[in-house]
């Protein structure tokens, strides 16, 4: 897995990451798929068993494409709203989590996790924080289980994260400070 560029997509807060096999950025790829009722149908077909557990309420597949096509919209408003600053009682620092709920925020290359805005969000957006309001997204998923290293998919955006990690450190890119330094257009 090879990061070819890495793309803007709100300047000076939000960029994503474009992986060799992809024509789309991390960023752009996320709302594709998840405003794609036919791609969100086959995923809950095969994760069936994952989305009928109490925790989700025995969401049916018709209701899951549903809640993930209105929950995506309203994902995506929220973190353009932030990431360009219109909304002042936000900013991505507070949206963004570290991935690890046991982790202190670090900052430097913090591997971290959005979740989308319903109150029992599957959907997660993954990204490295280079400040409390500078963020590489690497990926994203439908998480409908407690651990990521339950589903092939989610052990995926783990090797995604730790790829975006390991490039901004060979390009020497600690802070958003050294951001500055690198042209990447």
């Amino acid at each position: 897995m090879k990061i070819v560029e890495l793309i803007r997509i709100v300047p000076e807060t939000l960029w994503a990451a474009r992986f060799e096999e992809n024509e789309e950025s991390e960023y752009d790829l996320a709302f594709k798929c998840w405003n794609d009722p036919e791609h969100l149908e086959t995923f809950f077909t095969k994760h069936e068993e994952d989305l009928v557990k109490d925790f989700y309420g025995h969401c049916s597949i018709s209701q899951a494409v549903s809640i993930t096509l209105y929950e995506a919209d309203e994902f995506e408003r929220q973190l353009l709203k932030v990431a360009r600053g219109q909304d002042f009682s936000q900013r991505l620092g507070d949206i963004f989590r570290p991935l690890d709920r046991a982790a202190r925020i670090k900052v430097v290359n913090e591997k971290s996790k959005a979740y989308g805005t319903g109150a029992k969000s599957w959907l997660r957006m993954y990204a490295v924080r280079l400040n409390y309001d500078f963020f590489v997204i690497s990926g994203s998923a439908i998480k409908l289980t407690k651990a990521m290293n339950e589903r092939e998919h989610l052990k995926r955006e783990l090797e995604k994260l730790n790829v975006v990690v390991r490039f901004l450190k060979e390009l020497n890119i600690e802070t958003v400070e050294d951001w500055g330094y690198i042209d990447f257009e």
